[in-house]
């Protein structure tokens, strides 16, 4: 949209009333590994989001004299990153400078990142009938509970916020390994009779079933390839990654396993009564260089200072370790703050 053309919107609807907030919705998608992408690809996500935000930006302030929102819907992607989406990901960047910038400036600015939405828009369009699609990591939130989301984001003072519904980490198909998953994931039933060196591309692989592989190989493997990459794999190459993986998970187990005896003592090591010592401002011995800035310590559940004692000699600062597990504080005072508001005077 050209600038005049955003100025002769404003100015039509601050005619019929005064315009109370404006929502940047757009969303373009010209997704490709970043070696496919060209600067028309860039232009394309570039216009609705990020130049349209930009003239909006500029226009309103003083067209839009009573405006009190000005929102913008940006994307996990931006937040999170997605390889085949760097112009998408970048439009939604430049529209969040922009909004952090009006915040700066006095005006309201709010960029939200949303994740994948279930019942309507694009993604909704690509899911297959009960078929929960899982997208970096992510489920699908529901248009409702967004709307609820989007109230509360809009009470709030923050620039830029997040909203999505992060997917448990569960494994598929239980004990199968990465070639087998595969093969469940596109419908391969004998896998024996598959040429090992033929591709998963020239095998029938679509889009959504490549979605689905490289998001499963993430959660449940630990394993992070590209799209490029996932369309050049071969049977031969998953047989060799299901070898690989299967050693790795044997070699973790052993290393656990050595370490346990270590860990136990780590957890179960307790504070003597010497340890306890009174006082709410504790000076570490440490080493004291000139021109170094003062370091002060909260100890963790044992709240005091013993247990910074091991590491006292390599601070090259002053250290003060801040106590609040000391003798004689109350019960009641099971935090941080009751703590202080015990020890420290008014």
């Amino acid at each position: 949209m050209k600038y005049k053309d955003c100025e002769n919107i404003l100015k039509f609807a601050e005619k019929i009333g005064p315009v109370d907030a404006i929502f940047n919705l757009a969303v373009v998608l010209k997704d490709c590994i970043f070696s496919n992408q060209s600067p028309q690809t860039f232009e394309d996500s570039f216009k609705s989001k990020a130049w349209l935000t930009k003239q909006m930006d500029e226009l309103s302030r003083t067209i839009c004299q009573q405006l009190r929102h000005f929102v913008v819907f940006s994307s996990v992607s931006c937040g999170r990153g997605n390889a085949g989406q760097t112009n998408y990901g970048m439009a939604n960047s430049v529209m969040e400078r922009i909004c952090e910038r009006r915040m700066q400036e006095g005006f309201h600015g709010l960029a939200i990142q949303w994740g994948a939405i279930g019942d309507v828009g694009l993604v909704a369009e690509m899911q297959e009938e009960n078929k929960e699609l899982v997208i970096g990591g992510t489920l699908q939130q529901g248009i409702f509970s967004c709307l609820d989301t989007l109230e509360i984001f809009l009470l709030q003072e923050r620039a830029i916020v997040s909203s999505m519904v992060v997917a448990e980490k569960a494994k598929v198909g239980g004990t199968m390994n990465i070639l087998e998953t595969v093969a469940h994931i596109m419908g391969l039933k004998n896998i024996k009779v598959v040429p090992s060196n033929i591709s998963l591309t020239e095998m029938g692989m679509d889009s959504m079933m490549a979605v689905e592989i490289k998001q499963t190989l993430e959660r449940d493997f630990d394993t992070f390839l590209t799209a490029q990459d996932i369309r050049n794999l071969t049977f031969a190459a998953l047989q060799q990654m299901s070898i690989t993986t299967k050693r790795e998970k044997i070699h973790d187990t052993n290393k656990t396993d050595a370490n346990n005896l270590e860990d136990l003592y780590i957890m179960i090591q307790k504070m003597k009564d010497s340890d306890f010592v009174s006082g709410i401002a504790i000076e570490l011995n440490t080493k004291k260089e000139v021109n170094r800035g003062h370091i002060f310590l909260l100890p963790g559940i044992d709240g005091c200072a013993a247990v910074y004692m091991s590491l006292a000699s390599r601070f090259k600062s002053s250290v003060t370790c801040l106590q609040y597990g000391v003798p004689n504080i109350p019960n009641e005072c099971h935090s941080v703050m009751k703590s202080a508001a015990y020890l420290l005077p008014v």
